[in-house]
Formats: structure tokens, C-alpha cells, sequence
């Protein structure tokens, strides 16, 4: 039985985590993955007027390259980098995986998928929205799945 136990602390001071266990499980493990990556963040430009704002990799939905820069959709808004996909791909954390040539998927947020007849896979999020996965990242969406599904 894991017994959770949450204090809050004032804004000024660091926040710590605590955690007593008997062995590192996979969902320890995951957990600490979870919150390292949690700090994780760059600054993205919001769609609706000309500031940036600090954004956590974590809140990301998906990414899409398009016109040369990078889409980033979270659950609520749409913001916008002027980055090309290798480099925004080589910054990201490990759960963002490129799923065809301009899409970026967090891992965490994957409800569903179905393979269709084309070798394709057909990815559902938990916010409704659907991807296609080429058949050429199929292999390495499947591998990544695995690595985090031996985790938890």
C-alpha cells in the first residue's frame, strides 16, 4: 500500500520531492522520469498576440513543422516556434516522438491506437484528436511505447 502524503509550501521555496521506498519500481521509476522532465521548458511565442511564454515540454500535446516553423498544441492554446523539427526534436524530452515527417506525439497522452490496412497507425490522444503514423515511424513509436509501458 503506498500511502501519499502532499504538503504545500510557500512560492518562494524549492520544491522537494520525497520518496520512501522499499525498491524502485517501474512506476517510481516513471514518476521520477515524470518530474525531472517536468522542468523541462522554452519560451513559444502564443498565437493570439505577438508574446512569448514559458512553456513546459510536458503540457505539449503534439507538435507539427508547418511553413517552417513549429505548431505546438496543448490541451487549451496553440503556440509557435521559429525552429526547424530536428533541432525542436533534439531538445525535447524522450516522451515527444516523431510519429511522420512534420509530427510530434507526447507519449503520455497517446489513449489509443488501432493499425490500418496500409501498415499506418491510427493514433487517438486523450483530447479526442486522432494522428496518423507513418509507416516508417511505426517500428520507433512501437519500441518507445514498450520502453515506457516496462517502466510503469
Amino acid at each position: 500500500m503506498i500511502k501519499i502524503k502532499v504538503v504545500k509550501i510557500p512560492e518562494n521555496s524549492d520544491e522537494e520531492v520525497l520518496f520512501h521506498v522499499h525498491e524502485i519500481t517501474g512506476n517510481i521509476q516513471q514518476a521520477i522520469s515524470i518530474l525531472k522532465s517536468s522542468n523541462q521548458h522554452f519560451f513559444a511565442n502564443t498565437m493570439d498576440s505577438a508574446r512569448e511564454q514559458q512553456l513546459d515540454y510536458a503540457k505539449i500535446v503534439f507538435a507539427e513543422y508547418l511553413n517552417r516553423q513549429m505548431f505546438i498544441y496543448t490541451t487549451d492554446k496553440v503556440y509557435y516556434v521559429r525552429r526547424s523539427l530536428a533541432k525542436f526534436n533534439q531538445q525535447s524530452p524522450n516522451y515527444l516522438v516523431q510519429v511522420s515527417k512534420s509530427i510530434l506525439i507526447n507519449l503520455y497522452v497517446i489513449s489509443s491506437f488501432e493499425t490500418k490496412i496500409n501498415g499506418n497507425l491510427l493514433v487517438t490522444l486523450n483530447t479526442g484528436e486522432q494522428q496518423i503514423v507513418s509507416r516508417k515511424f511505426v517500428v520507433h513509436l512501437r519500441k518507445q511505447l514498450k520502453a515506457f509501458s516496462l517502466t510503469s
